[in-house]
């Protein structure tokens, strides 16, 4: 996979990329005021995944570290490069980050997502009843997922 992408870590200087790419991937785009605004707090750590081929950017991930823990705040893979392992690698690239201790939130409905975690050894431990709003106004759990590296 890595042959195939080239990753560069991510700063506010990437706030515009950032929230296209969320708007591409999720209905619920970021704008880069908010993107932006996550560089303003401690721990704040991204990367962006690009594809040698094309020169695009095909994924990203952004997570918060502190004193060893983590949140995944969200990642994301462009709709037309999903399944090829992006995904994977992105989030392999955030649990060698010298943390002891992930946490992430998925809508219990995200199959591709969930699949994608419970691959990379995470856990359930919680669950937010009607956490996400869908485009329809339906109402969707959020399960609350762990993984202890190493």
């Amino acid at each position: 996979m890595s042959d195939a992408l080239r990753t560069e870590q991510v700063s506010v200087a990437h706030a515009e990329i950032l929230s296209a790419l969320h708007g591409r991937c999720f209905s619920d785009a970021w704008s880069p005021e908010s993107m932006a605004s996550l560089f303003a707090t401690p721990g704040m750590l991204g990367v962006i995944a690009t594809e040698h081929a094309s020169d695009q950017p095909v994924g990203f991930v952004l997570m918060r570290a502190i004193d060893g823990e983590a949140e995944i705040l969200t990642i994301g893979v462009l709709p037309e490069a999903r399944g090829t392992g992006i995904g994977t690698f992105l989030l392999g690239i955030m649990l060698e980050e010298g943390i002891s201790t992930v946490f992430l939130d998925v809508a219990e409905d995200n199959e591709a997502a969930l699949r994608l975690y419970r691959s990379s050894e995470f856990e359930v431990v919680g669950r937010r009843a009607a956490y996400y709003k869908r485009e329809d106004g339906t109402r969707v759990d959020s399960l609350t997922m762990k993984r202890v590296v190493g």
